[in-house]
């Protein structure tokens, strides 16, 4: 009889110490995927940002204006705009 308690008893201990190890991996397996997706967020983050403040600061854009358009850059009022329609028969 005690060697049927014992042998119950060590069972279940291996049953319940594999039960716990898989739910314990599992669980390490989705904090380490939700820490390298809080990485990439991270790096996203900070590139979106560097991008925007390069980008919006004002000295910058006169920059940029000047590299692409030059000095020639006409301002249209809203009523001077003209919408196209592609399919309008010429």
């Amino acid at each position: 009889m005690k060697k049927y308690l014992i042998f119950i008893l060590v069972t279940s201990l291996i049953i319940f110490t594999s039960i716990i190890k898989t739910s314990t991996r599992e669980l390490e397996t989705k904090i380490f995927n939700s820490e390298e997706k809080i990485k990439i967020l991270g790096e996203k983050k900070s590139l979106i940002l560097l991008q925007n403040n390069y980008l919006s600061s004002p000295e910058r854009l006169f920059e940029l204006k000047n590299e692409y358009f030059g000095t020639e850059l006409k301002f249209l009022k809203i009523n001077q705009i003209k919408y196209l329609n592609y399919n309008e028969k010429k």
